[in-house]
């Protein structure tokens, strides 16, 4: 695992044993794409989501973080109100399925971790947000793991199908970290941090391997090294896994999906076949 630059975590991984997931990585709120949250909010009831994953990085602290163009008027506290408003709106979207919302470490949530001792883990820098998350913790609507790679999608003997994992380093040749990682644990793997945007299969045509993207708003990164490819996408964007399915992707300037379709940037097995 420390090999390919993936967290273990500060304990077991947490598995995630509903099939319809939604994964939003990458928020760094409060700089998130408003448009995303729109259709995220649309991609649940259509597609009957029973867990949102926040893949690493919902929280931005860019007071330590030199990469984002930063809005310095804005204030912790007001950066705090930003991630309980999302949280709450999500978990009413939830609510009526009996879903919930898993909240796991990533790289900038770390910083805050590192940089304030009174803080021991995430589950109790969320908790303290808002007395309304915390009763939704001690509700269970919302869970919290504080290793950066969990688990999830179990097939009909009860086997996890993905890992979903917020990596601290990340490859720079395309796919390699998720393909890597697919590989030695024998599932298919969605990996975020890069903040590209794609899907593809790997050559023994057994696991999906993604690359995340994130919903964050793609003009506020300030250090961008893009490799403008076929392969190699920057975007803000969110996916939704699903049981013996192809990944599903939803970006901002795409339209809205139906349920079972992918917007038109996320290529089909054929255009990936074709472009190798």
């Amino acid at each position: 695992m420390h090999e390919l630059g993936v967290s273990a975590g500060q304990g077991l991984r947490r598995k995630i044993y509903e099939t319809r997931v939604l994964v939003a990585s990458d928020a760094h709120l409060p700089y998130f794409d408003p448009s995303l949250l729109s259709m995220m909010r649309s991609t649940i009831h259509e597609c009957g989501i029973q867990c949102v994953l926040w893949l690493g990085d919902l929280f931005d602290c860019h007071k330590y973080n030199h990469l984002v163009l930063a809005d310095q008027r804005l204030i912790w506290k007001q950066e705090k109100q930003v991630i309980v408003d999302l949280l709450m709106l999500i978990n009413e979207d939830l609510e009526k399925a009996g879903g919930y919302q898993m909240v796991s470490r990533g790289y900038h949530d770390n910083l805050w971790l590192n940089r304030h001792p009174g803080t021991e883990d995430m589950r109790s820098l969320i908790r303290n947000l808002d007395p309304a998350i915390a009763t939704l913790m001690q509700q269970g609507r919302i869970s919290i793991s504080d290793s950066a790679t969990l688990e999830g999608i179990p097939n009909v003997r009860g086997e996890m199908t993905w890992v979903f994992t917020h990596p601290l380093h990340y490859v720079p040749t395309p796919f390699q970290t998720p393909r890597e990682l697919a590989q030695r644990e024998q599932k298919h793997c969605i990996a975020a941090h890069a903040h590209h945007f794609d899907v593809a299969r790997n050559a023994e045509q057994t696991f999906w391997t993604v690359e995340a993207g994130g919903i964050f708003r793609d003009k506020f990164i300030k250090v961008d090294a893009r490799n403008e490819t076929a392969w190699r996408r920057k975007k803000s964007g969110f996916w939704v896994i699903m049981e013996d399915a192809q990944p599903l992707g939803f970006c901002s300037g795409c339209a809205s999906s139906t349920m079972g379709t992918s917007c038109s940037c996320v290529r089909s097995m054929q255009d990936i076949q074709t472009a190798r």
